[in-house]
């Protein structure tokens, strides 16, 4: 969902955006928002005014979700995304975002781009400073989304063989001619949805161009690097099976001790917290798709329900039984 604002509306109205409305929005799409000028002693007042104007959220036929922000910040916010998408793209078409990922700092500007991939161990954070006008697009690719058919799964196919997943870019001028028309109030929904998919098509084939000729001025990833990289793809495409960290050393011809303070380097965590993440996510995935816990459990690599119910609730905060009730 978008990063810049909290609110999902089905036309584009001029309106107030409050404290409250922010904390709401962030429990249904998993972004975390702080507001450093209010104060944290007394709690926060929910009713306090944080953006004015108009924001309008669609997802479009090909499956890829959208967010156009057209918004004047009164009060100075901060925004952690907690949600995942295989493919994130900020636009900014007037204005100015501060981003941090993976502890370093990217300022877009107007006329910019910003992209890369999100997940549980990629967080992306954004300030806002107040008394500044903002219109972005938000573009993301979410997991279960519509989009694993067709153009868009090749996309991201190409981008997945980049060496430069996080990339910011000037976008033409002619695609940001398109977007600014696109937008015109006096367009019809169905124009703008059919309009906006063509440009934004666009749009990711321009960053999987510059995005393809960074990779090529950079050196290959170091042989390391890549065997990292295999250790954590296995990881992440059959957590279901028993690993030890000395056959996975093995794989990436290291020690067991080098692989496990190069793996937290390079990801951020542990090589078994990752395979833990993994398995749990696939297990959610079941749990959706109608499984029983205990076969969700023993799919995923758990031998045991209770120490898999247990780790599901430490890191989702309800239990698995819940996902079911929702099914």
């Amino acid at each position: 969902m978008n990063n810049t604002t909290g609110q999902n509306t089905s036309a584009r109205l001029t309106r107030t955006f409050s404290v409250s409305e922010f904390m709401d929005f962030g429990e249904r799409y998993g972004i975390d928002y702080r507001f450093p000028q209010l104060s944290q002693k007394s709690g926060l007042p929910h009713s306090s005014p944080v953006l004015q104007g108009n924001v309008e959220e669609m997802t479009l036929p090909c499956g890829m979700c959208v967010t156009h922000s057209d918004v004047q910040v009164l009060q100075p916010y901060e925004t952690t995304s907690r949600h995942s998408s295989p493919l994130y793209m900020l636009v900014v078409l007037e204005g100015c975002v501060i981003l941090t990922l993976n502890g370093q700092e990217h300022v877009v500007r107007s006329g910019m781009a910003f992209s890369s991939r999100l997940s549980e161990h990629q967080t992306m954070n954004a300030r806002h400073s107040a008394d500044c006008k903002l219109r972005t697009l938000s573009l993301g690719l979410y997991p279960d989304g519509a989009w694993r058919t067709g153009l868009l799964e090749s996309l991201m196919v190409e981008w997945e063989k980049c060496q430069t997943p996080t990339l910011i870019w000037q976008v033409p001028g002619f695609l940001l001619s398109g977007l600014q028309y696109a937008q015109q109030s006096t367009l019809s929904y169905v124009s703008r949805q059919l309009m906006l998919e063509g440009l934004i098509l666009q749009l990711f084939g321009h960053g999987l161009s510059v995005c393809q000729v960074e990779s090529g001025k950079r050196q290959a990833v170091s042989g390391e690097q890549q065997r990292l990289e295999i250790v954590r793809r296995l990881l992440e495409q059959t957590p279901e099976n028993d690993y030890t960290l000395s056959e996975l050393a093995q794989r990436a011809a290291m020690s067991p001790s080098s692989l496990r303070s190069k793996f937290r380097a390079a990801y951020g965590c542990s090589v078994f917290d990752y395979l833990r993440d993994c398995r749990l996510e696939r297990a959610r995935g079941y749990l959706l798709e109608g499984y029983s816990v205990q076969q969700a459990a023993w799919m995923s690599g758990y031998q045991h329900a209770t120490n898999f119910s247990t780790a599901f609730r430490r890191r989702y905060g309800f239990s698995p039984g819940d996902v079911l009730k929702l099914c």
